[in-house]
């Protein structure tokens, strides 16, 4: 097992406190507790080989509290391919009216990833006294300053301009960290990453060239939308062109996304997780979980759904009848026990199916076709047998929300191997951040930032040419034209819907809208929730102006003796 599996054994703890303004919010906890018993300083444990590494594995393992033990809600909500769910959680973060600074789940989100800055500042402070190979301790101080840089843009994207924390505190907490500027927090995020760059490894289970090379292109594509700088569009093409590396989308998706087939060739950054690794059912991660319906309780053997997030009438119907990735995307028939699905040694004819979900295109579903449904193939069905026929009328699709599985779940982060195991953090799953087909499109959107929307289709199309993407084996082309924009508007549209289909569920939607300018704007045409009070009354905050970034917790702008003005539409 790699060290990036961080199997979470204990490591040895710092002998100080951890105190930095951020963390002082959540009561002075501190996130590295004091554990001396050994008597050994921490200067004699980090000399060590052991030592070193147990701090490094520790900073890897921020990950997982930053994206796998809370799902990261401001990645997700708010965009328009969730609505909300039946008991209307998160619903600040959904549909922005109730969205203030005090908000719950920005502070965690916001506190998660400043403690693991913190981690990693203390793993960079001891690098240099670390008694291991030249070679390794300098890769291990490239991947430690990528991570922090990683974290810094995570926070960038959300936020804006931010504090910069570049070094470890060891002593008395500091409570005077100006905010940063946009342009000096890009400077900062772009330095590191380039700077960590020439030392990263190839090795796909840590932090590698390709994946900073990822991060480079969207820190400038970023950078380039929010200070209109057309020189970052070409920076954001080179490094993903350098990303790419040539390879082809060659995975199908359906096998892209198997649970046999992690850390593909396709993937670049992922959250990492096995079986060895989880002590409880606390520890796995909630993804498989988060976007349809409840299907009931550990009685009826399914996957726990905690049902935050409902995929969107909207993002069903950018789907055209020919693209394959919807059933791969989709658990369109659930049967008697939701895992049965993925036993390749069980005849599927003679599976009870319990949950159907037939889409019949460009019309609405009727009882003809359900007849000729249980007419024309052999199958079993349960006793609780039900089929939840997609509606083509988006009042009627999101009328029977509330009951337990209407819609169809996304199926791709299933965890098959702990079905055994009814809880909310069960999967042992990865958590892909990041994966080439996003790298194409990144490029195709630096291409749309030049006005270039030929070769911005040109990189999509790299994607739809997935192979067995089409059902009838030929080639699916764009919802929306691209290449025949008639401006940046327009084509970025057409980029939106593609991602949106081959993206569903990943941790990336939010930030895109954002950095596109085109949140508020695709919220209040596609998002249910939105829509019915209205963009302009949904984003327009008490001062006024929209809420386009995140707020910055109050709790942390009132601990903090530096002046920080809080984002607008938040005052």
């Amino acid at each position: 097992m790699s060290d990036f599996k961080l199997k979470e054994k204990v490591m040895k703890k710092t002998i100080f406190a951890l105190l930095v303004s951020v963390f002082a919010l959540s009561g002075c906890e501190k996130f590295l507790e004091e554990d001396n018993r050994g008597g050994i300083t921490n200067e004699e444990f980090y000399k060590t080989e052991a030592g070193y590494k147990s701090i490094v594995n520790s900073s890897y393992a921020t990950l997982r509290t930053t994206f796998g033990r809370q799902a990261p809600w401001l990645l997700l909500g708010g965009t328009d391919i969730y609505q909300m769910n039946r008991g209307f959680d998160n619903r600040a973060l959904m549909e922005y009216t109730q969205l203030f600074a005090d908000n719950g789940d920005v502070l965690t989100f916001y506190r998660n990833c400043y403690e693991a800055i913190q981690n990693i500042n203390v793993a960079i402070f001891y690098n240099d006294i670390t008694e291991v190979d030249e070679v390794q301790r300098k890769t291990w101080l490239a991947e430690l300053r990528f991570l922090r840089a990683f974290y810094h843009f995570t926070l960038i994207e959300q936020f804006g301009g931010i504090v910069i924390n570049d070094e470890p505190t060891l002593e008395e907490p500091r409570l005077n960290l100006p905010r940063a500027s946009l342009a000096e927090s890009f400077d900062f995020v772009i330095s590191e990453m380039e700077a960590a760059l020439p030392d990263l490894g190839n090795d796909r289970a840590r932090v590698n060239q390709a994946a900073a090379n990822h991060y480079l292109a969207k820190a400038y594509l970023t950078r380039g939308w929010d200070l209109d700088q057309r020189a970052d569009f070409e920076k954001a093409q080179e490094y993903a062109e350098a990303a790419i590396g040539g390879y082809s989308i060659s995975i199908p998706y359906e096998e892209l996304w198997s649970p046999l087939n992690e850390m593909n060739d396709e993937v670049l950054f992922a959250v990492q997780y096995d079986e060895e690794s989880i002590g409880d059912v606390s520890e796995g991660n909630n993804q498989q979980s988060l976007f349809g319906p409840y299907l009931g309780g550990a009685e009826l053997n399914h996957k726990y759904m905690t049902s935050p997030l409902i995929p969107a009438w909207s993002l069903h119907n950018f789907y055209g009848e020919n693209d394959a990735r919807y059933d791969a995307t989709f658990m369109l028939t659930i049967y008697d026990q939701y895992f049965d699905y993925y036993d390749g040694n069980k005849d599927k004819n003679e599976m009870l199916i319990r949950a159907y979900y037939p889409r019949v295109w460009g019309r609405e579903y009727t009882s003809a076709d359900s007849l000729a449904w249980v007419q024309g193939k052999e199958h079993q069905i349960a006793s609780n047998f039900r089929y939840y026929p997609f509606k083509y009328d988006e009042q009627e699709y999101r009328a029977n929300y509330q009951l337990d599985f209407v819609t169809p779940v996304i199926k791709k982060f299933d965890s098959p191997s702990t079905r055994e195991i009814f809880g909310t953090h069960v999967s042992v799953r990865d958590i892909v951040l990041a994966r080439k087909a996003e790298t194409y499109f990144l490029y195709a959107e630096a291409s749309i930032g030049l006005n270039d929307f030929g070769t911005a289709e040109q990189y999509v199309q790299h994607i739809l040419d997935r192979p067995q993407n089409a059902k009838d084996g030929g080639m699916l082309k764009p919802s929306q034209s691209i290449a025949n924009a008639s401006n940046q508007s327009e084509a970025l549209d057409g980029l939106l819907i593609e991602s949106a289909k081959e993206f569903a569920g990943e941790y990336l939607r939010w930030a895109e809208l954002r950095r596109t300018g085109k949140l508020k704007e695709l919220c209040g045409r596609y998002n249910f929730d939105i829509r019915r009070v209205g963009a302009e009354e949904a984003f327009r905050g008490t001062d006024g102006q929209d809420k386009i970034y995140r707020p910055i917790p109050q709790a942390a702008i009132d601990i903090n003796e530096a002046q920080v003005l809080q984002n607008p539409g938040y005052n």
